[in-house]
């Protein structure tokens, strides 16, 4: 019985630790249009920075920053900008992508048993969304 408990209790740490080396959901911001517009805002105002043309353009130009923080705020992506990526044990590293929403998809021929893993996401009951986060910024899914 005294073996018994170090036994399961180590057992136990190990199960736990296990869905840590899965593969994990990972962001495309190419495939978001709202990302891809606040890339080609921060290059406009990089741009309109390097040039002064009197009070009117530096007015402008305050107007332009507020509406691009106020546009950064809120992303939406669609579903299909997700993709799953294994772990580096997992073999080939395959990636799956999020394009088709039927739950028997499958990657490949050679792994006709296996199925895709779940893209988590949460609820949002304010804006009836669901969300992401992903490297610290609450990223809204569509679809």
């Amino acid at each position: 019985m005294k073996k018994l408990v170090p036994v399961l209790v180590g057992l136990g740490v190990a199960m736990s630790a296990a869905p840590a080396f899965a593969g994990e959901w990972r962001l495309d911001a190419r495939a978001c249009a709202d990302i891809r517009e606040d890339w080609r805002d921060a290059r406009e105002n990089r741009r309109d920075a390097r040039y002064d043309y009197g009070y009117r353009d530096r007015v402008e130009d305050r107007y332009d920053r507020r509406e691009d923080r106020r546009d950064r705020r809120m992303t939406i992506c669609p579903r299909s900008a997700f993709y799953y990526v294994d772990d580096r044990r997992g073999g080939r590293g395959d990636r799956w992508s999020n394009d088709d929403r039927r739950d028997d998809w499958r990657r490949d021929d050679w792994r006709r048993d296996e199925r895709r893993p779940r893209l988590g996401l949460r609820y949002d009951h304010r804006l009836r969304m669901h969300y992401r986060y992903d490297h610290g910024r609450k990223i809204y899914v569509r679809g």
